[in-house]
């Protein structure tokens, strides 16, 4: 009888594990627990319950309503379909398919110079380019162009991570551990 107990609580919180409610909402979709649980063991970061938006084709996140706060894996299956409104833009800009609001706007054009209102894609790799058309530029190697000879630093107080570097290299930074290259 006890061990039947026993193999019966274990049942119970295997379950209960199982249909965990993570509170982790990614375009508007919860995601699981244990999809969440290897997402952080993958990152090395504790992802706060909260509503995202994630962007599959580039690999840009943020928190709903928000401009983007870091870069993932791209094409993960995670959560519902980006929408236009994830981000409460008002620009008349879109990034495949996601309205950038001003903050971001204004980061891009840092970058890139005026942005005309219009469609565009971006890829994994930074190459971005009006929606049916090539790739106008890449913006990885405009931020490196931007940046050489100088510092740089940015850290993500919602996520723990931080990163940085100057034209010698870069590191980054999480939780127990870190990345350089220089």
């Amino acid at each position: 009888m006890k061990m039947l107990c026993k193999v019966f609580i274990i049942a119970i919180c295997f379950a209960t594990t199982l249909n965990a409610q993570s509170g982790v909402y990614v375009n508007q979709w919860e995601i699981p627990y244990t999809h969440v649980q290897q997402l952080e063991q993958y990152y090395q970061l504790d992802i706060q319950p909260g509503r995202y938006w994630y962007d599959a084709k580039c690999g840009l996140w943020g928190m709903e309503g928000g401009p983007a706060l870091g870069i993932m894996l791209s094409n993960l299956n995670l959560g519902g379909p980006l929408r236009a409104d994830a981000s409460r833009g008002r620009t008349g800009i879109f990034i495949n398919g996601r309205q950038i609001n001003n903050t971001e706007r204004v980061q891009w054009q840092q970058l890139t110079g005026p942005i005309t209102p219009g469609y565009y894609w971006l890829d994994a790799y930074g190459n971005v380019g009006y929606v049916g058309g090539g790739a106008i530029t890449n913006l990885l190697q405009l931020a490196r162009q931007q940046s050489s000879g100088s510092n740089s630093f940015y850290r993500n107080f919602y996520t723990g991570t931080g990163s940085g570097g100057n034209s010698d290299g870069f590191y980054i930074m999480g939780k127990d551990w870190s990345y350089s290259k220089f």
